[in-house]
């Protein structure tokens, strides 16, 4: 009998690295694997069940605000004093010029309290880890979880989202029955930009070297075990599979856009992390209609999927130079929605067919580079010039710091520099693309279109 082997999906991230790369698909010649959904998506659900593979929708998980302070309290732990990421403050620094003073007074008076705390008594961070642990297993929650696992009969869990508090306490459940835990870092970001991990899994795959230093950072016992395994990123397996690209005749009927132009591909970051971002097209359409830029070329903007386009459109106005690609939630939070081979199609074409490309501190820019785009980084702010220094500092963010040394991004750093960018690479791209590819293999480390059955390969050593 094959290993009943749980597989959590938990947004659009992990439906295209698990269920779109074939790699559930090619589990299932040495486990079973049981799809477990956070969300309930009824055309996944019967895709997956037309396949002859079994879907579950998770329970919900609710937890105490007692829970919740004592995990804070281990968050502030865990950032200061044991992963010491300068993006901890870079990141807290820039969120700050967005709140009232007043609150953010107070926050760090309560931060410093905390931080004195367990600065003086070494001890209290095993109190409160004790206290997590006891806490936990008192919540509702815990019970009703052990109770749907013990009706799934999982034997093990292999995850892209670990850092995830319902795939976590799927896998502290599992744990205590010494099943197989395996994680694949979804995103190079995730390392350093996650709270306090629970439980460290048995093995991880990750995308390059400094992920692997992250890990090991945060748990010194992995070092010299061949349990980080660095196999490349495998949603890049798409981009170098031709047959995921439409031609541009169909990629601009798909997408409405005119023949005969230039495209400025600007890929967008989500409101909560870059609330003034729209700025950047409002100033490349300005540039248009001010004749400043030709009009042989148009800007399509791409949303993120943790965002909505009401509040760019509703900044940038109508303007005939701008399209837009958005694709609506299905139900609830923003990122809870399908993610079909159709979609990556249109993302593989935007990326290959359109000819300059814009993004704040976004990994689009590893996306674009795979396809030698100039990619230009906007590095002012125009709305906010109190809030620009931290907003540069974002991009110095320990997971992002490689991209910035590998020498692709082309910095505006006003207005008048994002115009001249934007006008000198479309008249001659290949003057700003020659550091792509050291970008690519910095970040991805591969590119060979082959980390899915990097994945597998080891997987199946793991589960079969």
């Amino acid at each position: 009998m094959k290993k009943r082997i749980l597989v959590p999906i938990v947004g659009q991230g992990s439906i295209i690295h698990i269920i779109r790369t074939g790699m559930l698909e090619q589990m299932r010649s040495f486990c079973e694997p049981v799809v477990v959904l956070i969300w309930k998506q009824a055309d996944l659900i019967e895709e997956l069940q037309a396949s002859g593979i079994e879907a579950h929708v998770m329970p919900k998980y609710n937890i105490s605000n007692e829970y919740k302070m004592i995990r804070l309290k281990i968050n502030f732990w865990y950032q200061y004093f044991k992963l010491k990421s300068p993006s901890t403050d870079i990141q807290k620094k820039y969120h700050a010029t967005f709140r009232p003073s007043a609150s953010v007074l107070k926050q760090k008076i309560r931060e410093k309290i905390l931080w004195l705390r367990l600065k003086v008594n070494t001890g209290y961070i095993k109190k409160l880890i004790a206290l997590e642990e006891n806490q936990l297993s008192q919540e509702p929650t815990f019970a009703e979880y052990r109770s749907w696992l013990t009706t799934l009969n999982a034997e093990g869990i292999f995850t892209v989202t670990p850092f995830l508090v319902e795939v976590e306490l799927v896998a502290r459940i599992l744990k205590g029955s010494s099943f197989k835990l395996i994680a694949s870092i979804h995103s190079f970001d995730n390392v350093t930009k996650r709270g306090w991990a629970a439980i460290f899994f048995d093995d991880y795959f990750v995308w390059n070297k400094y992920n692997k230093a992250e890990l090991e950072r945060i748990n010194p016992l992995f070092k010299n075990t061949g349990r980080i395994n660095i196999t490349g990123a495998p949603q890049f397996d798409f981009h170098y599979n031709k047959q995921y690209c439409w031609s541009k005749d169909e990629w601009l009927q798909r997408l409405g856009l005119p023949h005969g132009k230039k495209v400025i591909l600007y890929a967008g970051g989500s409101a909560n992390q870059l609330p003034n971002e729209p700025q950047y097209i409002k100033h490349i359409a300005t540039a248009f209609e001010d004749k400043l830029i030709s009009d042989d070329a148009i800007i399509l903007f791409r949303c993120h999927p943790l965002d909505t386009i009401d509040r760019w459109k509703a900044y940038i106005g109508y303007s005939p130079f701008v399209y837009y690609d958005y694709k609506p939630p299905a139900e609830g939070r923003l990122d809870h929605n399908n993610f079909t081979k159709e979609d990556e199609q249109r993302l593989i074409s935007t990326l290959y067919h359109t000819d300059v490309h814009i993004n704040l501190s976004s990994t689009m820019a590893v996306d674009g580079s795979i396809f030698n785009k100039p990619q230009i980084a906007p590095y002012y702010d125009d709305i906010r010039k109190d809030a620009e220094p931290y907003l540069r500092g974002v991009y110095y963010q320990e997971h992002y710091q490689p991209i910035v040394n590998s020498g692709v991004l082309n910095f505006a750093g006003s207005r008048g520099q994002l115009i001249s960018l934007v006008k000198e690479t479309l008249q001659n791209p290949t003057g700003y693309n020659a550091k792509c590819q050291d970008c690519v293999r910095e970040i991805a480390t591969y590119t060979d279109g082959r980390s899915t059955e990097r994945v597998i390969a080891k997987m199946k050593t793991f589960f079969a």
